[in-house]
Order: structure tokens, then sequence, then C-alpha cells
């Protein structure tokens, strides 16, 4: 208890500090717009843009995929590399970041800049040729009230996408808005409409991405550690029944797989400068999905 009583004035301290990583109230309660805003906002958005479908000019491609950069407008080194890396890489390809893109507050400006670099499109239908990124919305990027900076910047933070070869089908991606570690009604009214109907569409992999896992490690973010077990018990049911093939996400910071009713669950390291066991990977995306991790370089 003396422990709890010495520790709570450091924890405000930090919490109110300019470069702060704890948004201590936002770890019990959404700071800002609940997920059901969220999702509506996000609805709007795509509804005005229209679908985004991603020729990949063949039937192989790669993904590069990171999560949990927690940037700060001082420290991304490893943001920094994935980038570099990514951009390097050959055509087709893509990119995928899991969430918690930025740490604290106002940093979310260093990130649109570090994210566009090398003239990628960002959320959206790239042109012809131009390298595409897609993000989704963690908690970090949320606390301190961010969620409208945030979409100011990235736009949405529920949707979907397809790639093909010339029009004909190759894979559909859907992207989960779980930053406060729920779903709500609308995303999952949303989320299975659009599998009931892409299931059928002849797609050889579905895959869904979003920042909170399913599977709980430990309780360390408060309610955003991960989902509720009534909404896990709802969206492992639904991923099941309509062929989702993997789900990929991150927060924890510890590499973890999972498979559950015939979906692979798979959570990523973080990319998070001086983590322990940094890493990002690499899905080469065929007939079957072949799997890579890679360490950051060490400092």
């Amino acid at each position: 208890m003396k422990k709890i009583f010495y520790l709570l004035p450091a924890l405000l301290l930090t919490a109110c500090s300019k470069e702060s990583t704890l948004d201590i109230a936002g770890m019990f309660s959404p700071q800002g717009p609940t997920v059901g805003t969220r999702f509506e906002q996000s609805k709007a958005y795509n509804d005005s843009v229209g679908e985004i479908h991603l020729d990949m000019g063949q039937d192989d491609y790669s993904i590069y995929v990171c999560t949990d950069s927690h940037i700060t407008r001082k420290t991304h080194k490893n943001l920094d590399y994935f980038m570099a890396q990514y951009n390097a890489a050959a055509q087709p390809k893509l990119a995928l970041h899991l969430g918690d893109v930025i740490d604290a507050q106002e940093n979310i400006p260093c990130a649109d800049s570090i994210l566009h670099s090398g003239g990628i499109a960002v959320n959206c239908q790239p042109a012809a040729g131009q390298p595409a990124l897609f993000i989704t919305a963690g908690n970090h990027d949320i606390y301190f009230y961010q969620w409208d900076i945030w979409r100011s910047h990235f736009k949405t933070s529920s949707y979907w996408f397809d790639t093909n070869n010339g029009g004909k089908k190759l894979d559909l991606f859907v992207c989960v808005d779980s930053s406060d570690g729920e779903v709500g009604t609308k995303q999952t009214a949303w989320l299975k409409e659009l599998l009931a109907k892409k299931s059928k569409e002849g797609y050889r992999h579905i895959i869904v991405f979003t920042h909170t896992h399913l599977w709980k490690l430990d309780a360390s973010q408060g309610i955003t550690s991960n989902m509720a077990l009534e909404t896990t018990y709802e969206l492992t049911s639904l991923l099941g029944q309509y062929g989702v093939e993997g789900v990929w996400s991150g927060h924890q910071h510890a590499r973890q797989l999972v498979n559950f009713k015939g979906v692979e669950y798979r959570v990523l390291n973080a990319t998070k400068d001086k983590e322990k066991g940094q890493s990002y990977m690499i899905a080469e995306m065929g007939e079957t999905i072949r799997y890579t991790y890679f360490d950051y370089p060490k400092e």
C-alpha cells in the first residue's frame, strides 16, 4: 500500500508532462469519441472516397508489417529503419502499421512525415506504381484526446481493401479499430456483414488486422490490455465462421501465435526504440503465406 501511495505522485507528474506516455484516465475510460463514434466517422470518410483496390501486377507480393513504434519527436530510429527497408524493397509490395505509432502528446505530425516518406500513399488508393501503407489507431494514438488529430492526418481506422492481379481477385484485408480495447456493436455488425459478403467472392486469403490482441498475457494497460471476454468470444466465432485465415495485431510488445477455430492469431513484437525483442514481419503473399521476422539493428 505504501508503494502505491509513493508511486501516485510520480505517476501524476509524468502524466502531466509534455512528453508523457501515461494518460492515466485513458487507461480506464475512453478519452474522446467512443469506438462507435470513431467507426461512424471512419465509415463516412470511406464512403466519401470509395473502395480501395490494389493491382499488384502479379499473384505474389510482399507485405511489410510493424507495430508499436511509440515514436516521440526525438526517438524514431526503428520506425525510420522500417520505412527505409520498405522504401528500398522491390515492387509489388505494401506495408501495414498495427497501431501505437506514437508514444506521447503532439507527436502525430512527426509520425505523419515519417510514414509518408518516399511518396508513400497512406490509408488511401495509391497512384499506379506508388507504394502504399495502411495503419490503424492504437491506444497511445488516441490517448490525451488525440483522436481528432490522428483522424485529420490518417483519415480512417476502420476500413477494408483488397488486392488483385489485373482484375483477378487475390486477398482481402480488413482493418478493425480496437484502440480502446473495444470493437463496439456498430463496427461488429459492419464486420459481420462485410465478411458474410466477401467470403463468397473467391479471395485466396482473408486477413484482419487490428491493434489490441484477443489473447491476454497481462493487465498492464488497464481496460485496453485486451478485449472483454464477451468480445473475444463473439469475434473469434465470427472470424472462424467466415473463413478468415489470419488476424495480425500488436499492443502487448511480445510475439505470440494462437490457432483457434481455424484462424491464426499472430501478435508482433514492438518497433519501439530500446525495446526488448524489437522486430518487424514480412509476409510473402502467394497461394500460401510465408512469414519471416527481422530484428532491428542493435545500437
